[in-house]
């Protein structure tokens, strides 16, 4: 590639760099920048090789364009790759699994409790056969569950060893969205809340044009988080987790936290945590299935394997705070 051309493809790369990051800090997702914000990961991993390129070149002034984009990855992922369990016992397990409405059956959901034993599992496009069948099949384990269907769409359900001592409605925020709930656990004493999260899917009859689409389902997102965030108790430790059909550059993602939600994955876990889609034959290539915490700290956190669904699990464990060392440091 002549020195000329790779300036210029270096200089169209950084503006676009700096447009997007604008556009990500002042006005979030539009239908205009939702998929350039939800393929960040994609479109900047390049850089990282084009700024090599261009060192072997000689050629400072490329070298220095690419490097714009190549930061930006860093500041956004570099992280991800550093990661390392936390010192320190887990206090709780969470599991969270979109079980795909077209697999037949719940083995493959056994078969994720079998294999992680989380104390708290939560689940999404839980139809009502498979509702049935996973009552029967995890009362044991899970003597504590509660699930909300939506009709045509499955249920959201918590399935917990912890007693549930309380249950709250979330209301809904728009005739597309799903219902959720908050649930109060009593993990050993300590009062524990549990959400339950499967946000607006990308949906073809939502809209007349691929654009109303994208802008009608940030909207809706955006009002379901506000929601959840409007019913939580702000004093009590929370995990919201589920199916967000969306990503770490989304309002949504942003949203919870900005209100002190952290994340496991980002803090602790390895990799960049790619969930969607879970076809062995095609790599997970987006990551838009989270568990977030607030005042709980993460030990661990974790993708699982493919099993059944076009999701793949996601696994936690987290600590409650040592509140009495936190005071003794005050």
């Amino acid at each position: 590639m002549r020195r000329p051309a790779l300036r210029a493809l270096g200089a169209l790369y950084a503006a676009f760099t700096v447009l997007v990051l604008v556009l990500w800090a002042t006005v979030g997702d539009t239908p205009w920048t939702v998929l350039v914000n939800l393929s960040t990961f994609w479109w900047t991993l390049p850089s990282l090789g084009l700024v090599v390129l261009a060192v072997l070149l000689r050629d400072p002034r490329a070298a220095l364009w690419f490097a714009v984009p190549a930061l930006a990855w860093a500041w956004a992922y570099g992280t991800a790759f550093v990661g390392a369990p936390a010192e320190g016992d887990a206090d709780l397990r969470i599991a969270s699994f979109n079980t795909y409405v077209h697999t037949e059956g719940e083995q493959h959901v056994l078969d994720l409790v079998d294999e992680v034993t989380p104390d708290v599992l939560v689940l999404q496009e839980v139809f009502p056969p498979r509702e049935q069948a996973l009552a029967a099949a995890l009362a044991e384990r899970y003597p504590y569950a509660h699930v909300e269907q939506s009709p045509g769409v499955g249920g959201v359900g918590v399935w917990s060893r912890h007693p549930v001592v309380a249950v709250t409605g979330v209301e809904e925020a728009s005739e597309v969205s799903r219902a959720t709930f908050v649930v109060e656990l009593e993990v050993d004493g300590r009062a524990l809340q549990v959400v339950p999260l499967h946000l607006i899917s990308p949906c073809p009859a939502c809209g007349a044009s691929v654009l109303e689409r994208l802008e009608l389902e940030g909207e809706v997102r955006r009002a379901e988080v506000g929601r959840v965030l409007d019913a939580l108790d702000p004093d009590v430790p929370t995990v919201v987790a589920g199916d967000l059909n969306s990503n770490d550059r989304s309002v949504a993602y942003r949203r919870l936290t900005g209100v002190g939600f952290r994340d496991p994955q980002r803090e602790v876990g390895r990799g960049m945590g790619f969930t969607w889609p879970a076809d062995r034959s095609v790599p997970a290539v987006l990551r838009i299935d989270w568990i977030l915490v607030r005042d709980l700290d993460p030990v661990d956190a974790w993708v699982g394997d493919a099993r059944g669904s076009d999701h793949r699990p996601v696994v936690v464990d987290v600590a409650f705070p040592d509140v009495a060392g936190a005071e003794q440091e005050e």
